[in-house]
């Protein structure tokens, strides 16, 4: 008998999951790029109107603020550096469990947060857009 959490980790990766997985790759890259270009304009079909956006400081915030906060400035973004990641494709949603260094100014403060994050993917009629993003502070080594 097989536990479902058994099955997901221990499932075999499809050429049809190898195919999104590399989809949402490109897109995440996207993503990125658009936000350390400021292109908020490309940003924008990357995101599902239903986000859920946690940041490491535990605040929350939908779609429309998120955006706001980019486009203000009380978000800018220097750099994004993925330390690790995995991927879990179930149907029309890619789950990603990541560790990711990223240094931004909040409200004009410099700062370096390395986080343990977890990034959910759905697949709409719209085509793949992120729907949440939930991170924490990883303890400095």
């Amino acid at each position: 008998m097989c536990l479902v959490s058994q099955c997901i980790f221990t499932q075999e990766k499809t050429v049809s999951d190898q195919d999104t997985i590399a989809q949402i790759e490109t897109l995440d890259a996207k993503r990125a790029a658009c936000i350390l270009a400021r292109d908020f304009a490309g940003l924008e079909p990357l995101i599902a109107e239903d986000l859920r956006y946690v940041h490491s400081s535990a605040v929350l915030e939908n779609k429309a603020e998120y955006l706001a906060k980019l486009a203000s400035g009380h978000y800018a973004y220097r750099s994004f550096k993925t330390l690790q990641r995995e991927m879990r494709v179930i149907g029309d949603v890619v789950l990603v469990n990541g560790d990711i260094r990223i240094e931004v100014d909040v409200s004009g403060t410099p700062k370096v947060v390395n986080s343990r994050y977890l990034q959910v993917w759905v697949k709409r009629s719209a085509g793949w857009q992120m729907a949440s993003w939930q991170s924490v502070p990883m303890p400095q080594a």
